[in-house]
C-alpha cells in the first residue's frame, strides 16, 4: 500500500469526495541519451556530469557549499558526498562562481556533442530545483554534425528552476548552451539535467480520460505487463499528423508515460498518489472527435525483446541482478532470501522476462514493477487457506470493533459495501491435484510428482524450470505452488477504488453474511474521466 497521510484516509471512503488526474508524458529522443558526450568550461570538485542525462531532475537535497549567503544553519543543507561516494544526485557544478552583479566570467559553457543526428521537439533544462536558483541569461544554440548552426534561442530575464524550449529541432548533432548570468551574485553555475525534448503534463483541463490496469501473479506462472491508456484534447492539433509544427512527428516507442491519481483532503488541495511507470507502445489521433489516445506499458514489455546470456554456478540473487544489469534497469530491488538459492543458471539463450519468471517460480517470488518503476523480485508470505473470516456486529463500548493484528492500516484495507457498486462476485478456481517438477541436474532430467493432501479430483501441471537443480528444491517450490494455489476463492469487485492500494495488498472483503474475508489484491482497474471507479480481483482461501 502507498504510503499516505491520515486527511487521505479518512478522505478516501468518505460519502462524497472530489478526486483528480495528472498524465506525464515525455516526447524525449531517447537514442540522444546513450549517444552524447558533455564537455563544460569549468567543474567544482562535487560536480557529477555524468548524471546529466540520466533523466533524474532533482537533487537529493540542498548541498552545503562556501557561496556567499548561501550555506544557512536551518537544518535544510547537507554536506556534498565526495566524488566517488554513493550515487546522490548533484549534476553539473561550475567551478567558477559569477560575480557581484550576477555575470559569469568567463560565461560557463555546457556542451552536448553526439556521433550522430538527432531529432526532439525542443529542449528541456533543469537548474537547481531543490534551492530554486537558475540561470537568468543564457544562450541555446543547436548545430548540425557538420557544424551549421539550425537555431539560436537568447534567453533574458529567466525566473524559473525549469527552462522549456519548445521547438521542432531537427538533425542535430551539437547543443551549446552557454550560461552568462545567475539568478544571484557569489553563485555556481548548477544544471541538475538536460533532457532532448520536452515533457507534457496533462491534467483535467487536457485529459479526457484515463484507464489503468495493474497485475500481479504470485506464483510468476507469467509475469503480466501493467497498461495505461489516457486520451487528451487534441482540439490544438498538436498531434496531427500533418501539422509541421506539432509533437506527432517526435513520437517514438518507449517514450516515458507516468501517471497520478490526487484526491481532494481541503478546499482545493490535492494529494497525489502515483499509478506507475510506462513506456509508449501506440498512439492514434481521431479527427473528428478531436482527440489524441495513447497506450503505454510497464518495463516487462521491453524486457521481452532482449536477450540474455547467462551466468552459471551462481544463486537466483546475482542471477537476477545479472539479468537487470545487461538489461540496463536501472531501479530494481532483490529480495535478499534468493542469496541463499542456489542454481547452476541457464544453458540457452533467452529473453529477459522469460529468464526472471524462471526466477520467480525457482524463487517462489513475484515478479513485479511498482508504483514507482522499480522492478521488484519479492517473496510474500502465503495467507491462510482455510476460512478466515473476520466478523463484527458494529462498535463496541467497551472492545470496539475487532480487526485482526497482523493487518496492518485496516481502515484502508476494508472493502464493504458502502465503497461497491454491487455485491463481489466469487467464483472458485479449480483445485490442484498433482504436480510435476522437473529437475534439472546437469544434462540429465528427472520428474518428480507432488500431490496435494487431500484432494482427490483436480487439475495437475507441469514446471519445467531449468534453474531447479535439486529434489530438495524442487520439494520447497511445489509446496510453496501447491498452498498458492488451495487459495482458489476468487472476489470480482466493481467498487469506487483506492488508488493507494497496489497488488499485493490484503484486503478485507465484506460479503452478504456480514463477514469480511482476507484477500489478496492480483488484479486491478483504475478508471478516471472526471470521477474515480474501477474493478478489483483479489484471491483467497475459501
Amino acid at each position: 500500500m502507498i504510503k499516505v497521510s491520515k486527511n487521505f484516509k479518512e478522505a478516501v471512503y468518505a460519502p462524497t469526495r472530489k478526486t483528480t488526474a495528472k498524465v506525464s508524458f515525455e516526447i524525449l529522443d531517447n537514442e540522444a541519451y546513450n549517444d552524447n558526450t558533455p564537455i563544460v568550461t569549468s567543474e567544482a570538485p562535487i560536480s557529477r556530469i555524468n548524471q546529466l542525462t540520466n533523466k533524474k531532475r532533482n537533487m537529493n537535497h540542498k548541498y552545503a557549499t562556501f557561496e556567499r549567503d548561501y550555506f544557512k544553519l536551518d537544518g535544510s543543507f547537507y554536506i556534498p558526498p565526495k566524488p566517488s561516494e554513493g550515487n546522490s544526485e548533484l549534476g553539473w557544478w561550475s567551478d567558477n562562481l559569477s560575480d557581484e552583479n550576477e555575470i559569469f566570467t568567463p560565461y560557463q559553457v555546457l556542451e552536448f556533442s553526439f556521433t550522430e543526428e538527432h531529432n526532439s521537439m525542443g529542449l528541456t533544462i533543469t537548474f537547481d530545483t531543490m534551492a530554486n536558483e537558475y540561470a537568468k541569461d543564457f544562450d541555446i544554440e543547436i548545430y548540425r554534425l557538420d557544424g551549421t548552426l539550425i537555431h539560436t534561442e537568447y534567453v533574458v530575464g529567466n525566473n524559473k528552476a525549469t527552462y522549456v524550449l519548445v521547438h521542432g529541432l531537427d538533425n542535430y548533432g551539437k547543443i551549446v548552451i552557454t550560461i552568462k548570468k545567475w539568478a544571484k551574485p557569489y553563485r555556481r553555475a548548477r544544471v541538475t539535467e538536460v533532457d532532448f525534448g520536452v515533457i507534457q503534463e496533462y491534467g483535467d483541463d487536457k485529459l479526457i480520460k484515463l484507464n489503468i490496469i495493474e497485475e500481479m501473479n504470485i506464483i510468476s506462472n507469467k509475469i503480466p505487463s501493467n497498461e495505461i491508456r489516457f486520451t487528451i484534447d487534441n482540439s490544438n492539433k498538436e498531434f496531427n499528423i500533418l501539422n509541421p509544427e506539432g509533437f506527432y512527428r517526435f513520437l517514438k516507442e518507449r517514450q516515458e508515460v507516468r501517471a497520478k491519481i490526487g484526491l481532494e483532503i481541503d478546499e482545493n488541495n490535492f494529494e497525489f498518489v502515483p499509478m506507475g511507470k510506462f513506456y509508449l507502445i501506440d498512439w492514434q489521433s481521431d479527427e473528428g472527435a478531436l482527440t489524441t489516445t495513447f497506450i503505454a506499458r510497464d518495463i516487462f514489455e521491453i524486457l521481452e525483446g532482449k536477450e540474455y546470456t547467462s551466468i552459471t554456478n551462481t544463486n537466483l540473487y546475482d542471477l537476477a541482478e545479472d539479468i537487470f544489469i545487461k538489461a540496463n534497469v536501472r531501479d530494481y530491488h532483490i529480495d535478499k532470501k534468493l542469496k541463499n538459492i542456489s542454481t547452476n543458471g541457464f544453458k540457452d539463450k533467452l529473453n529477459c522476462r522469460k529468464a526472471l519468471q524462471y526466477i520467480g517460480i525457482a524463487g517462489k517470488a513475484a515478479i513485479y514493477q511498482d508504483r514507482y518503476g522499480v522492478v521488484r523480485v519479492e517473496q510474500f508470505k502465503a495467507l491462510d487457506e482455510s476460512t478466515s473470516y473476520i466478523y463484527f456486529a458494529g462498535p463496541d463500548m467497551y472492545t470496539g470493533m475487532i480487526y485482526p493484528m497482523a493487518d496492518e492500516g485496516y481502515d484502508m484495507k476494508n472493502i464493504t459495501f458502502d465503497n461497491v457498486y454491487k455485491e463481489p462476485q466469487i467464483k472458485l478456481d479449480k483445485l490442484l491435484y498433482s504436480l510435476i517438477m522437473v529437475i534439472h541436474d546437469g544434462e540429465t532430467k528427472e520428474e518428480i510428482t507432488f500431490y496435494n493432501k487431500g484432494v482427490k479430483d483436480g487439475v495437475s501441471y507441469k514446471i519445467d524450470n531449468p534453474l531447479i537443480n535439486t529434489i530438495k528444491h524442487a520439494q520447497e517450490v511445489a509446496e510453496w505452488i501447491i498452498e498458492e494455489y488451495n487459495l482458489r476463492a476468487i472476489y470480482d469487485i466493481n467498487w469506487r477504488q483506492n488508488p493507494a492500494l497496489e497488488c499485493g495488498d490484503i484486503v478485507l472483503v465484506e460479503d452478504s453474511f456480514n463477514a469480511k474475508k482476507q484477500s489478496r489484491i492480483i488484479k486491478q482497474e483504475f478508471e478516471y474521466a472526471g470521477y474515480l471507479s474501477g474493478r478489483a480481483e483479489t484471491k483467497g482461501g475459501v
